[in-house]
């Protein structure tokens, strides 16, 4: 009796680096957010509107982020 092949694995291989491409997202949505809340408080604002800025940055950059992903995935299939 023989053994069926295996399926062919697929080439993709972002499984595996997803969680560091995340992290990598992360840590560069928080960069973005501690110059903007830093800026905003040079400006003369109050700690509390600079914290703000700081997030609603933090929020559109980890978006931001987050769309090109499946963005850059159809780009590739295309090709």
């Amino acid at each position: 009796m023989t053994s069926s092949p295996s399926p062919p694995r697929s080439a993709d291989t972002t499984g595996g680096t997803w969680l560091l491409w995340l992290l990598v997202m992360l840590l560069f949505s928080l960069l973005v957010a501690a110059c903007t809340g830093f800026l905003k408080r040079l400006s003369g604002s109050t700690p509390v509107d600079a914290l703000l800025a700081g997030g609603a940055a933090f929020g559109g950059t980890a978006l931001l982020c987050l769309a090109i992903v499946p963005t850059i995935q159809q780009l590739r299939r295309r090709q």
